[in-house]
C-alpha cells in the first residue's frame, strides 16, 4: 500500500471538496473528489469517525472482487452537512444540519420480489457502501473519507452525543450482523450457545446472547481476543465436549464451520455468519450428520433495517457499561490511511478507528 497522495486542492469541508480512501491497482491512496450538487433525497454527512472492517482488509488483500477505484469503508459516524427540508431518519425523526448520525451500509430498492418477501439485505438491486467505485454515482460512497453522500433509502439513525464514536461506529456492520444472528437464533434466553470466533461479529454475538441470559462459550485461537470477553457474561470455551442447541460460526474458517456442525445438538441450530467470501475454502460434510440429527442451518449475510436499529439501540444502552470502545484501536488520522491498514492487518484490534 502506498502513502497518501498530495494534499487536497481545496480545504476539507469546502463546498464539493471530499477526500476519500480509494483502493485501485493494488494500492490504497487518498483521492480528492469534487462532488456535484446533491440530488433531491440525497444526504451529505461529514464523517467524524470510521472503522476499518475485516472485509475492507479482504478487499485490499485481493481476497474479494472489487471494482476499479473502490471507495473504502462502510462503518461510520458523522454529522449531517446537508439534507432536504423534511428529511427523516429510519424512525421518522427529522434530520437537520449538525445532527449526529450513524450509517447503514446497505441500500435496497424496497420493490423487488426479495424486498417484498423480507429479504431486503439480498435485494436484487442492492447497493453497498464501501464496495463501489468513486466513478459511480453518488461517487463519495466510502466512510474512510471526509464526507459520504447517502442515496435515498440508505438507513441512518440519529444518535445521542454522549455515546462515544468508538462505541457507535461498528453499528452498521459488525453489530448489525450480530443482531441479525441473534434474530435468526431466536433464543428463549436460557440455552447454551457456542460461538466460533471472537472477532468483532463473534464478540457482539457473545455479548448479546449473554445479555439475554444464555450460557455462552466462545472458541478462538487468540487468547487476546478471548480476553476481551471479560465483563460481557460470555466465557472462553472450557474444552468440555457437549452438544449445544445453538451454535454460531463467526470466524469464517472452513474448519470451524465443520466443527460447528459437529457441536450442534440433535434438533440444534447452526447459524453461519463468518464465511462471506466465496471460494475461500471448502469442507466435506456427511449429509447423514445433518439428516439423522435433524440439524437446522441459517445463513446470515447483511441485515435488515430493523436489525440495524436493534444494533444502534443495543450499543446506546450497553456500550459504555461494557466498555466496547476497547474493541477499536486508538484513532489513526485519515492522512495516514496506509498505516491504518497495516495496523488492521496485524490483527491486534478487531477494528481500526480512523478520524478525518
Amino acid at each position: 500500500m502506498s502513502h497518501a497522495e498530495a494534499p487536497c486542492r481545496r480545504p476539507v469541508g469546502a463546498s464539493g471538496g471530499v477526500r476519500v480512501a480509494v483502493f485501485d491497482s493494488g494500492a490504497v491512496t487518498l483521492r480528492d473528489l469534487d462532488l456535484p450538487d446533491r440530488s433531491p433525497g440525497e444526504l451529505d454527512v461529514d464523517i467524524t469517525a470510521a472503522a476499518i472492517c475485516g472485509s475492507d482488509l479482504h478487499t485490499v488483500l485481493g481476497h474479494r472482487p472489487a471494482p476499479p477505484a473502490t471507495a473504502l469503508g462502510h462503518e461510520g459516524v458523522g454529522r449531517i452537512r446537508s439534507a432536504d427540508p423534511g428529511a427523516t431518519d429510519l424512525r421518522g425523526e427529522p434530520l437537520r444540519p449538525g445532527d449526529r448520525v450513524v450509517l447503514s451500509m446497505i441500500r435496497s430498492c424496497g420493490a423487488c420480489d426479495r424486498c417484498r418477501s423480507g429479504l431486503t439485505m439480498k435485494c436484487r438491486n442492492l447497493f453497498k457502501y464501501g464496495h463501489a467505485s468513486v466513478t459511480e454515482p453518488p461517487l463519495a460512497t466510502g466512510t474512510l473519507a471526509t464526507l459520504v453522500r447517502l442515496s435515498p433509502r440508505v438507513p441512518l439513525l440519529r444518535i445521542p452525543d454522549q455515546v462515544d464514536d468508538s462505541i457507535m461506529v461498528p453499528a452498521g456492520c459488525a453489530t448489525a450482523t450480530a443482531a441479525a444472528v441473534v434474530a435468526a437464533a431466536a433464543p428463549a434466553g436460557d440455552e447454551s450457545v457456542l460461538i466460533f470466533g471472537a472477532g468483532a461479529v463473534g464478540f457482539y454475538c457473545a455479548a448479546m446472547f449473554a445479555g439475554l441470559g444464555c450460557a455462552v462459550q466462545v472458541r478462538d485461537p487468540s487468547a487476546a481476543r478471548l480476553g476481551l470477553l471479560a465483563g460481557t457474561g460470555a466465557q472462553p470455551d472450557d474444552g468440555r465436549q457437549r452438544p449445544y442447541p445453538i451454535v454460531v460460526e463467526a470466524s469464517g474458517s472452513p474448519a470451524a464451520f465443520a466443527d460447528a456442525l459437529a457441536a450442534a445438538d440433535v434438533g440444534g441450530l447452526v447459524v453461519g455468519a463468518g464465511s462471506v467470501s466465496v471460494a475461500a475454502g471448502t469442507i466435506t460434510v456427511d449429509p447423514a450428520l445433518l439428516v439423522t440429527r435433524r440439524l437446522r442451518f441459517s445463513g446470515v449475510h447483511n441485515y435488515t433495517p430493523a436489525e440495524f436499529a436493534t444494533a444502534v439501540d443495543w450499543l446506546t444502552a450497553h456500550g459504555r457499561r461494557l466498555g466496547l470502545e476497547r474493541l477499536l484501536s486508538p484513532p489513526v488520522p485519515l492522512a495516514r490511511i496506509d498505516e491504518a491498514f497495516t495496523l488492521m492487518r496485524a490483527g491486534t484490534y478487531a477494528r481500526v478507528l480512523v478520524r478525518p
